[in-house]
């Protein structure tokens, strides 16, 4: 049995040493979604029966593209909808193209950070407020783990164990932006959970 994440650079920021790291570079989850195979193929990774592979898409999305697209026709509710079901439908066309019984996660989006204390990236910006940002991870959790549910895949949730008092990512366990690199709580929840 063996440990994989596949994803943005959540991917492999935080994992315990051990885990077979599958870094994409910075792919939206609405692209993978989109594109599927052409993004993301895991029949190119060695997969074996009951290996789990953890999907880590999303922040990006989060950060810097949802509020792009809310207007009068269309909330943030509806675009994260979208997201996420061609997200879900994308992980299952990858599953149908590998022999081996593998144990699928989702893993949770991070939680956002604050723009007033974190230094900005130009070309992945903050969009929209702290707290509609929030909103935006919140919901697109929710939607994560609703999916998870109904189709019977890991929901790997730590959100809760990474936010700081007002619902943001913890300085103490971020590399000061985006990023968890204190995996505590990642390998407790492998531990518990998973193996």
């Amino acid at each position: 049995m063996a440990i994989h994440t596949i994803g943005d650079s959540h991917s492999y920021s935080g994992w315990p040493q051990g885990t077979n790291i599958n870094h994409l570079g910075p792919v939206l989850c609405y692209s993978f979604g989109r594109e599927n195979l052409k993004k993301c193929d895991i029949s190119n990774i060695n997969l074996k029966d009951d290996d789990y592979v953890i999907f880590c898409f999303g922040e990006i999305d989060c950060r810097c593209h949802v509020h792009k697209y809310v207007d009068e026709h269309n909330s943030y509710e509806s675009v994260i909808d979208s997201i996420v079901e061609n997200y879900i439908d994308a992980i299952n066309i990858n599953l149908s193209t590998i022999q081996a019984k593998i144990k699928v996660c989702v893993y949770n989006v991070v939680p956002p950070i604050q723009k007033y204390n974190t230094e900005e990236n130009p070309e992945y910006p903050f969009l929209g407020t702290d707290e509609e940002r929030k909103s935006y991870v919140l919901y697109f959790n929710k939607r994560l783990k609703s999916k998870c549910e109904e189709i019977g895949f890991i929901f790997f949730d730590i959100y809760d164990f990474y936010t700081d008092e007002s619902g943001f990512l913890r300085k103490d366990m971020s590399d000061g932006s985006v990023h968890i690199v204190n995996g505590i709580h990642l390998t407790d929840f492998i531990t518990k959970e998973l193996v």
